[in-house]
């Protein structure tokens, strides 16, 4: 028979490991909260922290990988019940184009003629996709893209239900420029999505074309503007966040979610500190028009206008001095898509997030002030994330609200002239997440065909 360890070999190793896991625990969160007191150990414990969620979402792609089994609930939002479907009908769609559960409805507003593009996640041919929708001056579905992720090198994409297509353009020959949420890349394809060019890289949020059409601007990573050809998809210029903060040493606004450890018993001097997690949450480059420069006084052709969600900010960019000209923060609550408007404002989406509703508001960046241009009490608009608005010269807008799966069109009297839901077919309690609803001239494709040649 075997000889019995002493009782208190037991209390030593229970206190032993209760030491391991506090010390265990004070490292993942000084290293969490930015005091990096832990070193190597406290960057460990994170990663030990994070890996059961980690490895379950690797196990969840795996299994969906193996099965095909793709329910797109992560590009879904509940059914909002003050959202009723009364009064829609299917949007309609050219021979070979199934869209069920796409709905449209006119409201007693006038609408805009011209072409839309519709991006989202639609249950699209029997299959659920990330897609681009071409609707045609009459409302019908001329195109649809599926917008999908190749292969780069080693790289791999993410299952097409694990990101969001929050990005995208289209260019007068109708090719696409877009990039996803959660993507490895940002892309060109042409009208019959054969692929131009794809360029490797954690891209983002916008592809913002300059008035050329031969360059944009996107986001690289969580920190970095980066401007893009669009010819061939080369990298032309970077900005990251560190060189615009050393550029503008007395305009501190972009490390307000930088942590520096209080050095307690000391005075330490040139510390970097951490960044909290999702400290900017860049969201949306917009370069200022040559044709518009003239309303803006102090800006000059090329000049970025820049949203960052997480500091409630919105600030203009010189992308050569890398000066900031203008900010302000706080007017705002975890805003997207500033734009330039021709009347010398910005048009900003408020997304108000967490409070009741949201709206769009005109900023004049001479005086400050702003006006909401539209309340979204008028027809219970909110979106907690996400979100585009467009300005047309008529003066109406389209606003897409991604979280009520929803876009609309806005006269100048305040007068919804058209609406569009995306509902999922299969579960009448869930809709899908619709991206951004985009007017176009009706002279947009004069020079070029819309739809492939067929076989």
């Amino acid at each position: 028979m075997g000889r019995r360890l002493p009782i208190w070999f037991y209390l030593l190793s229970l206190l032993t490991g209760a030491i391991l896991a506090l010390l265990f625990a004070w490292a993942a969160m000084t290293t969490e909260s930015g005091f990096n007191r832990a070193g190597a150990l406290g960057r460990l414990a994170v990663d030990v922290a994070w890996f059961p969620s980690v490895a379950q979402e690797t196990l969840q792609e795996l299994r969906e990988q193996l099965t095909g089994d793709f329910d797109g609930k992560d590009n879904s939002v509940p059914r909002d019940r003050g959202l009723e479907a009364e009064g829609f009908a299917a949007l309609p769609s050219r021979p070979g184009i199934a869209l069920p559960g796409v709905l449209m409805r006119a409201g007693p507003g006038r609408s805009a003629y011209g072409w839309r593009l519709l991006a989202g996640f639609f249950h699209l041919n029997g299959e659920l996709e990330n897609a681009a929708l071409l609707i045609t001056p009459e409302m019908e579905v001329a195109q649809a893209w599926r917008l999908t992720e190749r292969p780069i090198g080693e790289a791999e994409p993410r299952n097409k239900h694990k990101k969001f297509v929050h990005g995208i353009e289209i260019l007068p020959d109708a090719s696409l420029i877009f990039t996803f949420d959660g993507s490895m890349s940002l892309q060109r394809i042409d009208r019959c999505g054969q692929l131009v060019w794809a360029r490797a890289g954690g891209f983002h949020h916008a592809v913002t074309l300059d008035a050329r059409e031969e360059r944009l601007w996107t986001f690289s990573d969580f920190q970095t503007l980066a401007q893009v050809s669009a010819i061939d998809g080369t990298i032309q210029r970077k900005i990251n966040v560190q060189d615009i903060i050393d550029a503008n040493p007395a305009t501190d606004i972009l490390e307000i979610h930088r942590k520096h450890d209080n050095d307690l018993g000391g005075n330490s001097r040139h510390t970097e500190g951490s960044w909290q997690d999702d400290a900017l949450h860049f969201n949306d480059v917009d370069p200022l028009p040559a044709a518009l420069a003239h309303r803006f006084l102090g800006f000059a052709p090329g000049d970025l206008l820049v949203s960052a969600r997480a500091l409630n900010l919105v600030f203009v960019l010189d992308p050569d001095s890398l000066q900031i000209k203008w900010w302000r923060m706080g007017a705002t609550q975890r805003q997207h898509d500033p734009d330039w408007l021709p009347d010398g404002r910005f048009l900003i989406l408020n997304n108000r997030m967490s409070r009741g509703y949201s709206e769009v508001v005109a900023m004049d960046p001479n005086s400050f002030e702003t006006e909401v241009v539209f309340d979204g009490r008028q027809n219970d608009f909110y979106t907690r994330i996400r979100g585009k608005v467009q300005s047309l010269r008529s003066g109406s807008l389209l606003v897409t609200s991604p979280q009520q799966a929803r876009a609309f069109e806005v006269d100048p009297q305040g007068r919804v002239a058209l609406e569009i839901l995306n509902r999922d077919p299969a579960d009448e309690t869930r809709n899908f997440v619709i991206s951004e609803m985009r007017w176009l001239p009706p002279t947009y494709f004069e020079r070029n065909p819309v739809e492939c040649p067929s076989d």
